[in-house]
């Protein structure tokens, strides 16, 4: 492959296109008006993303997951598309855990809201903007100073491998970043899980109890209005 071609295949592998805070009305919108949304944005980029479209199955999963704040009604506001368009732009390289913990994170600082999200976002995006230049900088910088040729067979394999190698440690020094500052929540001590499923078992046999109650009470109607019919 020739410097030039490999030039082209960077530059058309961080051509993402995503939607800015300032796209995104100010009015709730419903699923599909929000996938129809990103999906037009994505067209502004390349073809190779056009794969990876936004879903209806995703955001439910994104809801069930708790990953977004609960939906009321069918239809979401600005502040929780914001959280779907994070996790969507995070989820190739993070785990929908990990996207949790950052969200979760962030809204355990003093005063963080809607708007505080809306900032973030957008500073993200700018950050991202600015990667795409610096990604093709950094590879550009390795084959230099290691005289990759990458019109060599070998050359290029080791160029490969060096790109690999880079993708996996910054997704390890996000990874630590996540660990060190939203550790994974602590599971619950055994007593506590054992008194929880007593106490699901208590109400379900409180339940049962009442069911079996009301229909001894609607048995012994039935026949106090038979005996009462005899009698007439």
């Amino acid at each position: 492959m020739k410097k030039q071609e490999l030039d082209a295949v960077i530059s058309d592998a961080v051509n993402d296109s995503e939607l800015r805070s300032a796209e995104i009305p100010a009015i709730d919108l419903y699923v599909d008006q929000i996938i129809n949304l990103v999906a037009e944005k994505q067209k502004g980029g390349s073809e190779r993303f056009l794969d990876r479209q936004l879903t209806k199955t995703m955001i439910n999963n994104y809801s069930k997951d708790g990953v977004i704040t609960p939906v009321k009604g069918k239809k979401y506001t600005k502040e929780q598309i914001l959280q779907i368009l994070t996790v969507y732009s995070m989820k190739n390289t993070l785990s929908i855990g990990e996207i949790k913990r950052i969200l979760t994170g962030a809204y355990s600082i003093d005063g963080f809201d809607g708007e505080a999200l809306n900032e973030f976002y957008d500073r993200y995006m700018d950050i991202k903007d600015d990667n795409r230049v610096y990604a093709a900088k950094i590879v550009d910088g390795m084959i230099e100073a290691k005289g990759i040729d990458v019109e060599n067979d070998e050359d290029f394999l080791v160029a490969l491998g060096g790109i690999v190698s880079l993708s996996g440690f910054f997704k390890n020094i996000a990874q630590a970043m996540i660990d060190a500052k939203y550790p994974e929540p602590e599971e619950p001590e055994e007593s506590e899980k054992d008194d929880e499923s007593n106490e699901k078992s208590e109400k379900k046999k409180e339940k049962k109890e009442k069911k079996a109650q009301k229909k001894e009470e609607k048995k012994n109607k039935k026949s106090e209005d038979a005996d009462g019919d005899t009698q007439l």
